[in-house]
């Protein structure tokens, strides 16, 4: 024991002491350099440092810029190029000019001319105009290089481009999908990262010389030493429809209190995705997130045992109250009944496609793999953003595989798909059954004039069109009588499914969902291919009918109106059946009413305020400004109270009803509101 503790004791001290000595030595350093630079080695030797041609510019479909860089510049000059007459009669003018430009940074322009002439008679060769960490933008630049003495002498302005401050015109919007750039080098996430190499600039090195205090002066103007510039995106995204589509979603995240959701907007023929939407744009969960798709993957399903001419369109299936599989029971809670494909998948029968898949494919569960293969089901869909995820299922014949396995796929679970890519299947649904990749980037334009087109996965045949044709038939019958049916309208076609799916925690389902809706319209020659997903929605409903449905709608209705390319149906104006409004609301208010009644509001003026007039099948609003007093009439009572005290007026009312019909002054300052349950049209 003694032994243990002499060792014990002897590190200790051989640690003090290495300590100590150590300590010694920082102090010896510091009394010997005391007052000298770190920079002093540097100070008059010239070394090479990199600089970066301009990143390049992300820009929309309509050629609006998404993501741009702003060049920031240092300005100095050198005085020697001054002649001594032009100093006697500009400099006072050069630093009142300096004084009034940034009043905050010289709010003397008498000390700001004693400095600069100290600085001539000094010989000095360069001289910053602002201090070191102010830097100028290009028309700041432009502005400064117009003043006394610095106008048209290029000697005299030493210009230093330091840096490309990354901006983004559009804020929040789609920024997941953008990506971001930190520090202004370092890309990370989206369009940002996955073309970072064709967006930075080229790099080149220029000679610099250290100042004994650290400044670093460049030995050559940059303003004629420009690095080659990088390549220009431009994307599919729109960004009209862009805002279109994350509005609908944040609201309804934000009605049905959800932990998120996202919505993607794809055109049908070509695969450029329009809008992409992410809850708060945080990640980019549509593109890389796996989530099990529920009900949204018995479309799926009924492909597959249509191409097998498993399950023709007239024939019937016995389906049971409940299928027992092993140690699990699968119910709809209705009683056995025969049902044909199309019945089905309108009323989202689970235990008739479990049944199914579990009779028809349970000797051969590869035969329906090769199918969601085939339906680019099971892999990537090539989109050009780095680390889109594979599906992931489990494989048959696996140690995973057993009995449940199949009928549990056949209507959504044991299989994680990201959004991006069951919308791609329905979107080849649409097509009349041909996939076509994703598109996100439309074209990469360089400097030089020469541009590419970035390269994406062959479209490919993956359904045929007697396939595609019925389930497009299918989807609008889930909509006009099925589990979409709250969404339908007369005044278009949409054809859809519903997806309600159960979460997983920590390996166990629980009674949570992720409610979801994908589809296409208009239903009769598709345009437009949408898929959203609201994740975890706690108030106002979970399934995907209620909650994630009309998200679809109001975005549909958004373009449906805006597309000329889309005829209305027609329709017969029926007066008993105006669509019930109150006449005159705030219009973030009447949007979110109206959403939540499922009428259709397509006429959207910019105005805070509306005139909402009732039609047969919608409410079209026009523009309304409030003229106090008279201007309350059609309001609710409590929005003319507000109004009306903020404006100084003592308010009454009489009579009963939703409405302001009338008002009578009883004063200058005193207003009687009359209520009632209409006003004259």
């Amino acid at each position: 024991m003694s032994k243990v503790l002499k060792r014990f004791y002897l590190l200790l001290v051989l640690v003090g002491l290495g300590w100590v000595g150590l300590g010694v030595r920082l102090g010896y350093l510091q009394w010997k350099y005391q007052g000298l630079s770190p920079y002093e080695p540097y100070a008059n030797r010239p070394y090479l440092r990199k600089v970066r041609g301009e990143r390049g510019t992300i820009l929309a479909r309509d050629n609006t810029v998404l993501a741009t860089s702003m060049p920031l510049f240092r300005l100095a000059v050198d005085p020697t190029a001054w002649q001594a007459q032009e100093v006697q009669d500009s400099l006072g003018l050069l630093a009142q000019r300096l004084a009034s430009l940034f009043p905050q940074i010289y709010p003397d322009p008498n000390r700001l001319h004693k400095f600069l002439w100290e600085r001539w008679q000094a010989r000095d060769r360069h001289v910053y105009l602002l201090p070191y960490k102010y830097l100028l933008t290009y028309s700041q630049k432009a502005q400064l290089a117009q003043l006394p003495l610095l106008n048209g002498r290029p000697r005299a302005l030493i210009v230093e481009k330091i840096t490309h401050k990354r901006s983004y015109p559009y804020g929040g919007l789609a920024r997941a999908t953008l990506g971001y750039l930190v520090s202004d080098s370092v890309a990370w996430r989206g369009l940002e990262s996955a073309f970072h190499e064709k967006l930075r600039g080229e790099e080149r090195s220029i000679l610099v010389q250290r100042l004994p205090n650290g400044l670093e002066v460049p030995l050559e103007d940059l303003a004629d030493y420009e690095p080659q510039p990088g390549a220009d995106l431009y994307t599919t995204l729109n960004p009209h429809l862009q805002d279109i589509v994350a509005q609908a979603l944040a609201r309804a995240v934000e009605r049905h209190k959800a932990r998120g959701g996202v919505a993607i907007l794809m055109e049908v023929r070509t695969g450029e995705i329009l809008a992409l939407a992410n809850w708060e744009e945080k990640f980019n969960d549509a593109v890389f997130t796996l989530w099990e798709p529920g009900s949204t993957f018995k479309v799926a399903t009924a492909a597959a045992l249509l191409e097998l001419g498993l399950w023709r369109p007239p024939e019937r299936l016995l389906v049971p109250a409940a299928l027992q599989v092993a140690d699990r029971t699968l119910s709809d809670g209705r009683p056995a009944l025969s049902l044909t494909l199309e019945e089905a998948l309108t009323f989202s029968s689970n235990v008739a496609f479990a049944t199914a898949c579990y009779r028809l494919l349970g000797s051969k569960p590869e035969t329906f793999y090769q199918q969601l293969a085939k339906f680019h089901l099971l892999s990537r869909t090539g989109i050009s953003l780095y680390g889109e995820p594979e599906p992931t299922y489990i494989p048959p014949h696996s140690r995973q595989f057993n009995s449940t396995t199949l009928p549990w796929l056949s209507i959504g679970y044991n299989i994680r798909l990201t959004p991006l890519q069951l919308l791609s299947f329905y979107n080849a649904i649409a097509n009349n059954g041909v996939w076509v990749p994703p598109r996100l980037v439309r074209e990469i334009r360089y400097p030089n004039g020469e541009s590419e087109i970035p390269p994406l996965p062959p479209s490919e045949r993956i359904l045929s069109e007697r396939t595609a044709r019925y389930l497009r038939q299918f989807l609008r019958s889930v909509v006009e009588k099925g589990t979409a049916k709250g969404i339908y309208t007369p005044l278009y076609a949409i054809a859809g499914k519903t997806g309600t799916a159960k979460k997983v925690e920590h390996r166990t389902y629980v009674n949570r969902y992720r409610a979801s809706f994908v589809g296409f319209f208009p239903a009769e020659q598709p345009l437009y291919s949408c898929i959203v997903v609201i994740d975890d929605p706690q108030e106002g409903g979970f399934y995907g009918g209620e909650v994630a449905a009309p998200v679809f709608r109001e975005i549909a209705d958004a373009i449906v109106f805006r597309d000329l390319r889309i005829a209305p149906q027609p329709l017969t104006p029926n007066a008993a059946r105006l669509q019930p409004t109150l006449p005159i609301l705030p219009q973030k208010q009447a949007v979110a009413l109206y959403n939540e009644l499922n009428i259709s509001t397509p006429e959207r003026p910019p105005t805070a305020w509306v005139k909402a007039v009732p039609t047969t099948y919608f409410v079209r609003f026009t523009p309304y400004k409030p003229e106090l007093p008279q201007g309350v009439v059609g309001m609710s009572l409590r929005q003319a109270w507000y109004l009306l005290r903020s404006q100084g007026y003592e308010v009454f009312w009489t009579g009963e009803g939703p409405l302001v019909t009338a008002l009578t002054r009883r004063s200058p300052k005193e207003i009687l509101l009359h209520l009632g349950h209409e006003t004259a049209r």
